[in-house]
């Protein structure tokens, strides 16, 4: 019997990530555009962190505390952005689509029941495969 090694990168990650059940009530959150709501599902030391490749405009990264990435978390939001539930690196996720267009990819970790860390890519090099 062969057992299969993941890399600690993809291992981190699944640990502790995301249930399917909060990424959605997320994805509604977001879709209403309801601040409130997105930030009654974070940490209070939750940290984001977003991957722009400079390509896109962003704060300093990364942004910590549940007011501030509930904001930068809404700010992704633009008139004609839809939100999809994904499986992305084999854990529930995101994807912003804006024009037929993969935007971003979010993932996030939990802790205490509630999401303490997002890893958002915007870097449309890395979406690539996503807009094919």
């Amino acid at each position: 019997m062969t057992r299969k090694h993941y890399p600690a990168w993809l291992r981190r990650r699944r640990h502790g990530s995301a249930d399917l059940d909060t990424i959605e009530s997320l994805a509604g959150a977001l879709c209403a555009r309801d601040e409130d709501a997105i930030r009654v599902l974070l940490h209070p030391e939750v940290t984001v962190v977003i991957d722009s490749g400079g390509h896109v405009h962003t704060a300093p990264m990364p942004v910590t505390g549940s007011e501030a990435a509930a904001a930068e978390l809404r700010a992704l939001m633009t008139p004609g952005t839809f939100v999809a539930t994904a499986s992305i690196n084999g854990v529930p996720g995101l994807t912003l689509v804006r024009e037929g267009r993969v935007v971003a990819a979010l993932t996030a970790a939990m802790r205490s029941r509630v999401l303490s860390n997002f890893w958002i890519v915007c870097n449309p090099d890395k979406l690539r495969h996503w807009n094919r």
